[in-house]
């Protein structure tokens, strides 16, 4: 498999939690409580049976969003590995969250919003130099560049900007993860441009919203390794 580790996000079912707990799947995701309706969205009651399976060397992700007062409760009442905050934490609340969660041993992921209005409104400036270094300043474990925002987080298999990917991973000092319709079929020439050792992919494995495909999972993986 190489250096490229594999996020695989959205899981919803006891079977694809099983399913994803094999050599080249590094981390778990479930969305968990977020603010907007998406399908893959589960509640906390939902999710804590489905966290309880993830062995290591496997780690458990939450993604989630919203006031810190409200991740840090949710995070401290679930215990995953990871929090990844994907709505519209500002900087301020990013720096509350990671600082509370690390002494818990919660890891905190955040994204870097593509959208100028967003990165307004959570930094405070648009420059993604600017944002980078603010971020890696902070106790994060790292950064997520995604195509899927709120404003679009229901909808299927949302396009890559590379050059967006390339540059937040040029620019960071932490680890960065790549996320946005990634599959079998276009996994290498995205990893091959960008430079990413890291992807998040959800809808690339599904038949159906919040269902995992163990075929589409089988070639993702098999396609990783011959990179």
């Amino acid at each position: 498999m190489g250096s490229i580790k594999v996020k695989i996000c959205g899981l919803k079912r006891e079977y694809d939690v099983q399913m994803c707990m094999m050599p080249g799947v590094g981390i778990l995701g479930f969305v968990t409580e977020y603010p907007v309706p998406v399908p893959w969205n589960l509640s906390r009651t939902q999710a804590l049976p489905l966290l309880s399976m993830v062995q290591l060397p496997h780690r458990s992700c939450i993604v989630t969003g919203g006031a810190p007062d409200k991740v840090i409760e949710l995070a401290a009442n679930l215990r995953p590995s990871m929090v990844q905050l994907h709505y519209q934490e500002t900087l301020a609340d990013t720096i509350i969250i990671s600082d509370a969660l690390r002494e818990l041993n919660i890891d905190v992921i955040k994204t870097v919003p593509p959208a100028m209005a967003d990165r307004i409104a959570q930094f405070g400036v648009t420059a993604l130099e600017t944002i980078v270094e603010k971020l890696c300043q902070t106790s994060i474990y790292g950064l997520l560049a995604d195509s899927r925002v709120p404003s679009n987080a229901s909808e299927n298999g949302t396009a890559l900007d590379l050059e967006f990917c390339s540059q937040i991973i040029k620019l960071a000092a932490k680890p960065v993860i790549i996320a946005g319709g990634i599959n079998a079929g276009n996994v290498c020439d995205i990893v091959t441009q960008t430079g990413a050792g890291f992807i998040d992919i959800m809808t690339g494995v599904e038949s159906f919203p919040g269902e995992k495909d163990a075929t589409l999972l089988s070639r993702l993986l098999a396609a990783i390794r011959n990179l």
